[in-house]
């Protein structure tokens, strides 16, 4: 059991983000991140489709009113922080920002966390929402990281290490491998997003985890179906709905897509239909 109390140390990466949103006074802005997991050292962590998804959706994101569309495939933690530096500095204080992760996702006491494609790190989601919060008219993130959990596959003596950076200092936050094979399936919800002008949409609900997909190179259930609809004549909104529905059903009720938070106002991504919502 020593091995599984080695301690690791967290990257609580604060900016990356992608836009996607399109009021004419806004700039749109997309980072699309996925790891597939082919450079870590421990073949349970092996995923077959998240680089497949970020590029079906960075396709069908390019066909919208989208500004800027950027993949970042199979990146480690340095990656991660160059990335959201990056990210959080070009945005102005009317963009919004979107941000579509496939990867694993880990909760441990509540608080919700992506793995860098290396394995050596973690990426904490909610600091990395405040983030861009601070900088974006408003944010949306996708997040279709609730995979399975690999860690607690992980053999006696196994360990992966892990260092914290907080808006470019780095800190030391001890998490231990058995925290991370005993972590529960899926993400949690976040905290409270009140007052921030930010929606999350997870491709399954608190405690589930989100498919795959069963044929490589093909995409998950949850990616084939978003993909499709941010193409349509929409608000957000009902992309959310629309998509939600259609993934519920193509998996048969193991996978209901949900959202936490809000924006203060309406969203289209491919444009409006010809007669506006109300």
């Amino acid at each position: 059991m020593t091995g599984l109390l080695r301690k690791l140390s967290v990257y609580l990466v604060l900016g990356v983000g992608l836009t996607i949103a399109h009021p004419a006074w806004a700039g749109t802005k997309a980072l699309l991140i996925g790891s597939n997991y082919t450079e870590a050292p421990n073949e349970a962590l092996r995923l077959a489709n998240p680089i497949t998804d970020i590029r079906m959706v960075g396709e069908a994101m390019k066909r919208t009113a989208i500004d800027e569309v950027t993949l970042l495939e199979e990146p480690n933690a340095d990656d991660w922080q160059a990335a959201m530096d990056s990210f959080v500095n070009s945005m102005s204080g009317d963009d919004i920002a979107v941000l579509y992760v496939a990867a694993h996702g880990f909760q441990v006491d509540g608080i919700n966390y992506f793995l860098s494609s290396d394995s050596t790190a973690l990426i904490a989601l909610d600091p990395l929402l405040e983030r861009l919060t601070a900088r974006a008219k408003g944010v949306v993130v996708i997040v279709d990281a609730c995979r399975n959990n690999p860690i607690s596959t992980l053999d006696d003596g196994e360990d992966i290490s892990v260092v914290e950076i907080t808006d470019g200092s780095r800190g030391l936050q001890p998490i231990t491998l058995l925290d991370l094979a005993q972590a529960r399936d899926g993400l949690a919800q976040l905290g409270n997003l009140r007052g921030l002008s930010a929606v999350v949409f997870f491709s399954t609900e608190p405690g589930n985890v989100a498919e795959d997909g069963d044929t490589p190179g093909k995409g998950s259930p949850f990616a084939k179906v978003f993909a499709r609809e941010i193409t349509r004549r929409q608000s957000l909104d009902e992309t959310f709905r629309r998509t939600a529905v259609k993934v519920n059903d193509a998996t048969q009720g193991r996978q209901s897509p949900w959202r936490q938070g809000d924006l203060p106002f309406n969203v289209f991504i491919a444009g409006m239909r010809t007669l506006p919502i109300p």
